[in-house]
C-alpha cells in the first residue's frame, strides 16, 4: 500500500486525533522539543499514530531513528546496533521498538543498561498496558503517554489530506468519496493505517468519469479485516467465556474465547482473564491451573499463530473442564472487607524475636497456637470499641477436588475445641 507511507508528517500540526498530547504548550511537546527524555513509552490501539509520531521526534531532534520490532529483533540485534554507534553519536540515536511489551525480562534488562550508560534514547510502542508487561525498573525510567483511537472528525481531516496523494497514485485530477466516507470510517475502527488502506483499495475499484475518480465500497468487506464488535459486545464475550468456564462447559467456553480472538481482541488480554479465572473460579480445587495457564501463555507467545491457537484452545478447555472453587476469591473479599473497619494488632507470640513463639517443626509440623488477634483489635470506625477475633473466618475450603484434601488437613490439624477450621461448615 502506497498511501499510508506517503502520508508523512513534518510538524505537530500534521498530527490528528492526539491534540491533548501535541497541542501548543503541552508537556509532551516540551519534553520532545527539549529532548528531555531517556525513554518514552507510547501505548494505544493500532493506527493511533505511535510510529509516525516517533519518526517526527527523530526529525525534530535531528537524531537518527532506528526502527525495530520486538518479535524479530532481540539482544543480538541491539548489541550490533550499539556497537556501530560512533562515540560522538552516543545518546543521539533513538531506538524505536514496536510491540515492546513482547520483550522478556532479560531483554528489558539489556535496554536498562543502554539507558543507564546513555548509549541511546528509546521510544517503545505498545498496544498493551505497560503495567502488565514491562518490568518496574524499565517503567521507572520511562515516561508514559497514551494515544487514543482517532475519532470521526480526525479521520475526515485525514481523508481530505489524502485526496492529493490518491490523485498522484491514480493519475487523476479529482477524487470524490461518492458518499462512502462514513462507511470507510466505520470500517477502520479508529485505525488510521487501516483507514488509508481502505481508501486506497476503494480508489482501485473506483469509477473514473472524465477527470474525476468516484471511490467505491464494493467488495471491501471481503478483503479488509475488521473488528466487528463494539466495546460493549466484547465485554459480553468476555463475560460469556468466563461464565462458561465457571459453569464447566468447555464447548461454550471455547466458542466465546475463539470469537473474542476473531473479533480482534489481543490474545494477551484474553490470557490475562484466563489467569484470573484460574484463581477466582478454580483456586485450590486444582492449584496447578494457575501454573498451567502461565505456561500456556508463554508457549503461545513463543509459537505464534496459527499453531499457537491450538495451545490457546487447550488452555480454555482445560480451565472449563476442571473442578471449581471460589473459596480463595471469597477469602480475599472477606479479608479486604474486614480491614476496611478493623486495624488488627499482631499477637505477642508471633511478633519479631518473641520468646513465646512455638516453632511448628519442633512439634512435628504443627502446633495449635494463636496467629490471629490476641484479645482484641481496633475498630477504625469506633476507636474506643474493642473487637474480638473469635468469629474471624476468611477461608472456608470446599470439598471439591484437591481443596477437599486441604479441608481435611486443616480440620485435622485444628481439631481442638477452639480450633477455627475444625468448627467451620458451609
Amino acid at each position: 500500500m502506497k498511501l499510508a507511507s506517503m502520508m508523512q508528517i513534518d510538524s505537530f500540526s500534521d498530527i490528528f486525533g492526539q491534540e491533548e498530547l501535541t497541542k501548543e504548550g503541552s508537556l509532551f511537546r516540551k519534553i520532545v522539543i527539549n529532548g528531555g527524555f531517556d525513554s518514552l513509552i507510547f501505548t494505544g490501539p493500532p493506527g493511533s499514530g505511535k510510529t509516525i509520531v516517533s519518526k517526527l521526534i527523530g526529525k525534530l531532534l535531528d537524531n537518527e531513528l532506528i526502527s525495530l520490532h520486538a518479535t524479530t529483533h532481540g539482544v543480538t540485534d541491539l548489541k550490533k546496533i550499539v556497537s556501530n554507534i560512533s562515540i560522538s553519536d552516543k545518546g543521539n540515536v533513538i531506538l524505536f521498538i514496536d510491540e515492546i511489551h513482547r520483550y522478556t525480562k532479560s531483554q528489558q534488562d539489556f535496554l536498562l543498561k543502554l539507558l543507564d550508560d546513555k548509549e541511546v534514547k528509546i521510544i517503545g510502542a505498545s498496544t498493551e498496558n505497560p503495567y502488565f508487561n514491562l518490568t518496574p525498573a524499565f517503567r521507572s525510567r520511562s515516561l508514559m503517554f497514551k494515544f487514543n483511537s482517532l475519532d470521526k472528525k480526525s479521520l475526515e481531516e485525514i481523508a481530505n489530506r489524502a485526496k492529493k496523494h490518491i490523485s498522484d497514485i491514480m493519475g487523476i485530477r479529482y477524487i470524490d468519496f461518492n458518499d462512502n466516507l462514513d462507511y470507510f470510517i466505520d470500517m477502520c475502527d479508529g485505525d488510521t493505517r487501516r483507514f488509508l488502506n481502505i481508501i486506497e483499495l476503494a480508489s482501485m475499484i473506483g469509477d473514473r468519469r472524465g477527470d474525476t475518480l468516484y471511490l467505491s465500497k464494493e467488495g471491501l468487506e471481503e478483503v479488509v479485516a475488521k473488528n466487528s464488535f463494539s466495546e460493549d459486545e466484547n465485554c459480553d464475550l468476555f463475560s460469556a467465556m468466563i461464565k462458561s468456564i465457571r459453569g464447566t462447559d468447555p464447548d461454550a467456553a471455547l466458542l466465546w474465547a475463539m470469537k473474542l480472538y476473531n473479533s480482534g481482541v489481543p490474545p494477551e488480554a484474553i490470557y490475562r482473564r484466563l489467569m484470573v479465572s484460574a484463581s477466582e473460579d478454580i483456586g485450590n480445587a486444582y492449584p496447578e491451573a494457575v501454573t498451567f495457564i502461565n505456561a500456556s501463555y508463554n508457549n503461545f507467545m513463543n509459537v505464534g499463530v496459527p499453531e499457537g491457537l491450538i495451545i490457546f484452545s487447550h488452555a480454555v478447555i482445560y480451565l472449563a473442564s476442571l473442578p471449581k472453587s471460589n473459596r480463595c476469591y471469597l477469602a480475599y473479599k472477606k479479608s479486604s472487607s474486614y480491614l476496611k473497619d478493623i486495624n488488627p494488632s499482631v499477637p505477642f507470640n508471633i511478633r519479631y524475636s518473641n520468646k513465646d513463639y512455638k516453632y511448628p517443626f519442633d512439634y512435628g509440623e504443627f502446633i495449635d497456637q494463636n496467629y490471629l488477634l490476641d484479645g482484641c483489635s481496633i475498630d477504625k470506625s469506633n476507636r474506643s470499641k474493642d473487637t474480638f477475633s473469635s468469629d474471624i473466618s476468611f477461608y472456608l475450603p470446599s470439598d471439591v477436588g484437591f481443596e477437599s484434601k486441604i479441608s481435611e488437613r486443616l480440620k485435622r490439624l485444628w481439631k481442638s475445641k477452639e480450633g477455627r477450621y475444625a468448627q467451620r461448615s458451609d
